[in-house]
């Protein structure tokens, strides 16, 4: 095969080594359990190795591609199936086989991604074994679900870049559909965020695109549709928007039309990108004509003229209204102006007007807070020019407008931080996603809260039960300086134990009324009971319930904000309640998903009748029995005569005899040791850390109890007995636990052969000797 055509393929796709799936690696799970196979795996070979995007049963993450099985998958384009690598010319050298981990079965089917083989999909055994034809199809159903599952997550990546890309542009896309008239089909995400206008309704329809059109500007845009209507391709037109906060945007609506065979208007293409800059200085240039004075009254600008020698600065009634002063009481001195910048900005506006008196820039064109006489903050563009030097080029006469752009800056304010806000919680989501740790997703985007939602401390909690009560176990919380006292709160937080079980003070008065909490004077709110010893005064406090399926399952606490929390805070922070309360959601199914994993398991792992493991329980518990640095004894225990017992009493009495043996059993065996029902009236036993003399007393102490408890069925005492073969296993014995339990029933085979209702031991040929 082309080896260019497939790495080209594996890079398209972003198989990149180490990026495995989880989903994919569940999905081999239930495969594994399926097909009764320890290991199954999704390969990938590259260049020179081969390895995952999803596994199960295997440590390791890669291989040399030279050592790979899945290589030949490749190499061939066909299934391959190695039953026994032992017995395989091609294979029984392998390091794979020779070494780590061991393969003895195989078998794999091509991977295909768009009719290019980049891998295979699957199954290793430890052991030979066979696959019949509806196992290999079923591996065949699998590689044709993961290629499918691949190329879907391929294309919703591209969709979701081609979203990210729209949503992100700076002109708006819309689509207008001929049907039944001019329908809105098509709005992308952005028209909110550029122009305020909730994109909810124009897609639902309780608001049309026309709605938000100035009234005085309907014309315009029913003039370029009827263009449309006549035949007319392409057009434009320019008209103003208002959005629900009154705040206008001139717009400029590109278009293209489509038309159907006939010639009718089929449907409209269309653009929209804002046109208020252009427009604003359209209309300056436009009343450069007029009178300065006109165009200052009809502007609504401040204005100030500023005599740089004298210090002397003129300003009009509005530049006072601006900032909520009386025009007669305004001193004249810069100074007097300087005062009322805000402390963080003033070190930048003074460089600012400094480079501009210098010659260094040609405008002094600022923006800057200015402290309204109410006491809050009022954004000021200011726009200024050095209108007069001295022949040396000293400054003289500095004149400018002053502008109230508050609204326009909180607006550009809120979308940065509703920016933010959407990357923290994306980030909160793939970490979660990557490390499947709450807590560690939760404290990860602490900070990043705190810093957005203005407050000095912060925490993240869910509800949780704990011995039957109902707690707020904290994921993460702000590490402020509290004393010693409170000390080990911190510490019991660092170890992932901090929760709160009192619910009868400010933050548990959201948990209990499920309610948002505002409280900016904590110590008059009714539900205050004050802080832990060693906390910081709390002096302003919000709380949000996250809510999930009508109830609470946890809360963020805000504290210590500069301003007062309002509602609007809590509204800013609802898409973080909701991105917490799906996460919290995630854990919860993948809580149940595991525990009913387990529980599946364990019905798998255990006898039905007698309720002691099964079969394959036992095998699995002795994999590793070869490995171990001690000795034991494994042993099979069969029920003498119990053909007798059922045609004699019945089934159900042979029911009851295997249930007394199988308890009779677990009482003879010390609380390291292991039994199972391998089927029928045959049990095996396990007895670790044993040898002959140490295992006989255990096996016919066990023999005897049997022999002396006849089991009372229907007024009918059944006395019966067992026999059982046992062979002891030296410390790191090779032999493999088939071949052990072959010994034992060679022993029990002796047993029954010399009489039943006896011990014998599996005498190898060194021991004969």
């Amino acid at each position: 095969m082309n080896e260019i055509q497939r790495l080209n393929k594996i890079a398209e796709y972003h198989l990149e080594k180490g990026f495995e799936d989880e989903s994919l690696s569940e999905l081999l799970a239930g495969m594994a359990l399926l097909l009764g196979v320890p290991t199954a795996l999704i390969s990938v070979i590259g260049e020179n190795e081969q390895f995952f995007k999803g596994r199960f049963g295997l440590d390791v993450q890669s291989t040399l591609r030279k050592d790979a099985f899945c290589n030949h998958v490749v190499e061939n384009q066909s299934t391959l199936i190695v039953e026994d690598t032992k017995q395989n010319n091609v294979f029984v050298d392998n390091p794979l086989v020779t070494g780590e981990p061991h393969i003895r079965f195989y078998a794999g089917v091509p991977l295909l991604l768009d009719d290019v083989i980049v891998g295979a999909v699957c199954v290793i055994d430890f052991q030979p074994r066979t696959l019949d034809a509806s196992q290999i199809e079923i591996l065949q159903s699998l590689s044709s679900h993961v290629s499918a599952y691949l190329s879907l997550y391929r294309q919703f990546m591209l969709v979701q870049q081609e979203h990210s890309l729209i949503d992100n542009s700076p002109a708006v896309l819309l689509q207008w559909q001929n049907i039944h008239g001019m329908q809105l089909s098509y709005v992308s995400s952005n028209i909110e965020t550029l122009f305020g206008i909730a994109v909810a309704d124009l897609r639902k329809k309780t608001a049309m695109f026309e709605d938000f059109i100035d009234v005085s500007q309907l014309d315009e845009f029913n003039f370029l549709f009827s263009n449309h209507h006549s035949g007319v391709t392409k057009g434009e037109a320019i008209f103003r928007l208002k959005t629900s906060n009154n705040k206008q945007h001139w717009v400029k609506l590109i278009t293209k039309a489509f038309f159907s065979s006939e010639g009718k208007l089929d449907m409209i293409h269309a653009m929209l990108i804002d046109h208020t800059l252009n427009r604003y200085t359209e209309q300056k240039l436009l009343e450069t004509n007029q009178q300065m004075r006109l165009l200052l009254e009809a502007s609504a600008l401040g204005t100030w003229d500023w005599d740089v020698q004298l210090d002397v600065n003129k300003v009009n009634g509005r530049w006072c209204e601006i900032i909520g002063l009386d025009f007669d009481l305004v001193e004249p001195s810069s100074q007097y102006w300087r005062q009322l910048v805000h402390p963080a900005d003033i070190q930048r506006v003074e460089q600012e007007l400094s480079n501009h008196l210098g010659g260094v820039s040609q405008t002094f064109n600022t923006i800057y807070r200015m402290r309204h006489s109410s006491g809050h903050w009022v954004w000021i563009e200011t726009y200024a020019k050095v209108v007069q030097r001295a022949k040396d080029g000293t400054p003289l006469r500095l004149a400018g407008t002053h502008r109230d752009i508050t609204d326009k800056k909180k607006a550009e304010l809120l979308e940065m931080r509703q920016r933010h806000l959407l990357g923290f919680i994306s980030k909160a989501q793939s970490i979660y996603l990557k490390e499947h740790d709450l807590s560690s997703a939760c404290r990860q985007i602490l900070s990043e809260l705190a810093e957005i939602a203005e407050s000095q401390f912060a925490f993240i909690g869910e509800m949780r039960v704990i011995d039957g009560k109902s707690v707020l176990f904290i994921h993460a919380i702000t590490e402020i300086a509290w004393n010693e006292h409170s000390n080990h709160l911190v510490q019991l937080y660092r170890q992932g134990k901090l929760y709160f079980e009192s619910f009868d003070n400010l933050f548990g008065r959201v948990i209990t009324s499920k309610k948002t909490v505002i409280s900016n004077s904590p110590t008059s709110h009714p539900a205050s009971r004050g802080t832990p010893k060693g906390h910081p005064k709390i002096f302003r406090f919000m709380g949000l319930p996250i809510e999930l399926k009508d109830g609470v399952v946890g809360m963020i606490g805000l504290a210590n904000k500069f301003e007062d929390y309002t509602q609007a805070d809590a509204t800013f922070l609802k898409p973080l309640l909701d991105a917490l309360a799906s996460l919290y959601y995630a854990v919860e199914i993948e809580n149940a998903r595991n525990a009913a994993e387990q529980q599946l398991k364990l019905l798998a792992m255990t006898d039905s009748l007698t309720g002691i493991p099964n079969r394959r329980a036992f095998v699995e518990h002795c994999a590793g029995l070869n490995k171990q640095t001690i000795p034991y004894v494994v042993a099979i225990l069969d029920i003498d005569y119990f053909k007798r017992v059922n045609d004699t009493y019945g089934h159900n009495a042979g029911d009851q005899v295997i249930q007394v043996t199988a308890t009779a059993i677990k009482n003879a065996l010390r609380s390291d040791d292991y039994c199972a029902r391998l089927g029928g009236e045959e049990f095996a036993i396990l007895i670790e850390n044993a040898s002959i003399d140490t295992a006989t007393p255990i096996l016919e102490t066990l023999r005897e109890t049997i022999q002396d408890a006849p089991v009372d069925f229907e007024n009918n005492r059944i006395a019966y007995t067992v026999s059982i073969g046992a062979t002891a296993v030296a410390a790191k014995d090779p032999k493999e636990l088939t071949e052990h339990l072959a010994h034992a029933d060679g022993a029990l085979y002796t047993a029954k052969k010399e009489g039943r209702n006896c011990i014998r031991w599996f005498v190898s040929e060194e021991q004969h000797s």
